[in-house]
């Protein structure tokens, strides 16, 4: 065992997509946040904490970067975003999406001077990506000015425990912040209205994930007996929450059993999930909602 004691905050960035919940979820070696194969699925700075003998590692898995947010939860979601890498973390790992980044159109990666960036080309064993792996490790490398620069597929699992042995390794001296076996720092009820939501991404298409936001409004636990789940699903439109409920009820039931079914996993224990829909007009544009919804400070 070192005689060092290393502990200190990760933030994981990159542009929407690029991978930063599904590397978090590999590191974890624990599905801990919600993933979708489409865009802007991270709301939240999310906290996810690795630990061993001689180390803390506090990763903070953060929303996507956008250069021109188009709403009001967009503008949000970038503020967390940057607050993460500028100010909380002693270490970015800046996270690239091999398949589909262009070397040509980087963008504000919102980095701040002084702090270290590992930068990490995502998805390199997607044969579309091959062509551009050099293009695009220069570009990002001139741009981000990274200290070491990885190759990982964090859906496979190539190269993850390399970067997490580099991450470990640069973390700065000192004490644990957090309780040793503590995860996270989040209850079991933003866990729930989470699952819920990444239920809504994968049975939903166009806009409806996006307009979509879920509260859990109670969350009671029976030791002993079955836990009990209710949660409000808002929708911007009256159209949304046709499509959400669909034709008898059918679409919310399978949302809701299937939502039950990953919570019970999650939970490691019975439940039972309840959801019904909510029309809240514009939720997105509405500073007051952002913030009922946990989406604004």
């Amino acid at each position: 065992m070192s005689a060092v004691h290393r502990a200190g905050f990760v933030a994981l960035a990159g542009r929407p997509n690029a991978g930063k919940s599904t590397l978090l979820n590999s590191l974890l070696k624990f599905k801990l946040s919600i993933v979708s194969p489409k865009p802007q699925t991270t709301r939240h700075r999310l906290l996810g904490i690795l630990e061993g003998e001689d180390f803390q590692a506090c990763f903070l898995d953060t929303p996507g970067l956008i250069d021109e947010p188009g709403d009001q939860l967009q503008k949000s979601l970038r503020v967390e975003a940057t607050r993460a890498i500028r100010d909380d973390a002693d270490l970015v790992v800046y996270i690239v999406d091999c398949a589909e980044a262009d070397p040509k159109k980087i963008g504000n990666t919102h980095l701040r001077e002084g702090t270290p960036v590992l930068l990490v080309l995502n998805k390199c064993d997607r044969a579309d990506a091959a062509p551009k792996l050099d293009a695009l490790e220069a570009a990002y490398s001139a741009a981000v000015k990274p200290a070491k620069v990885f190759r990982i597929s964090a859906l496979k699992g190539q190269g993850v425990d390399e970067l997490k042995a580099e991450i470990v390794s640069r973390l700065p001296a000192g004490e644990p912040f957090y309780d040793k076996g503590q995860l996270s720092d989040r209850w079991e009820r933003f866990f729930a209205a989470e699952i819920v939501r990444e239920q809504v991404f994968d049975l939903y298409h166009d806009e409806i994930p996006h307009a979509t936001a879920v509260v859990v409004e109670t969350f009671r636990e029976h030791p002993g007996r079955t836990d009990e789940v209710f949660a409000t699903l808002y929708v911007e439109r009256d159209g949304q929450k046709g499509i959400i409920i669909g034709k008898a009820g059918k679409d919310l039931h399978r949302l809701t059993e299937r939502s039950e079914a990953m919570l019970k996993q999650f939970l490691g224990r019975d439940v039972v999930l309840e959801v019904w829909v909510k029309v809240r007009k514009d939720w997105r544009k509405d500073p007051k909602s952002l913030q009922e919804f946990g989406y604004s400070s």
